[in-house]
């Protein structure tokens, strides 16, 4: 992997597992158990807070998912998506800078969660939104690096689906 792919990659990587961890370290010290639930924005009419700041323990995967899992499952599957993002990136144009920084972002998230979930046996999520969102009412708790996960995975969707690699990309990935 040349040095122009692999250094965005790991940069954004990096900066993304920095901040998630960080972020989580701060609520976890800043607001103690006894303050999980404070309040950060309300809807103005007197109805439920629209964010809030909680302590959730997550033994699943991204919202929940799997809490009934034996949690070496869920570590076994989010390593192999470590090395799937790395597979994939190899075989990435360096001219797709979108998908580069796409992967950077998943995998920054990957390792924060990796990092909780090894070494806590759980992963610390503390954003809780409820918008009144009749299929998420509440939406399900979360942390900076399922945030930059879902916004990677969305991004490389985009532009697999919108964005076909033209053929000197093509050309430049196979040889």
């Amino acid at each position: 992997m040349s040095a122009s792919k692999l250094l965005p990659f790991a940069l954004l990587a990096i900066i993304i597992t920095a901040a998630d961890l960080w972020s989580k370290h701060v609520v976890w010290e800043k607001f103690p158990t006894e303050y999980s639930g404070t309040t950060i924005w309300e809807d103005g009419g007197g109805g439920d807070p629209v964010f809030v700041i909680v302590h959730h323990r997550n033994t699943g995967g991204m919202w929940g998912v799997g809490q009934k899992w034996n949690p070496w499952i869920l570590r076994i599957i989010r390593l192999g998506a470590v090395l799937v993002i790395f597979f994939i990136m190899a075989q990435t144009p360096e001219s797709d800078r979108i998908s580069i920084w796409s992967l950077g972002l998943v995998m920054g998230g990957a390792v924060g969660n990796i990092y909780d979930s090894i070494s806590l046996g759980y992963v610390r999520d503390f954003l809780k939104f409820d918008f009144d969102f009749p299929v998420f009412d509440p939406f399900p708790t979360f942390n900076v690096a399922d945030s930059a996960i879902c916004v990677g995975v969305t991004l490389l969707a985009i532009r697999m689906i919108f964005f076909a690699p033209d053929e000197e990309e093509n050309q430049e990935s196979a040889g």
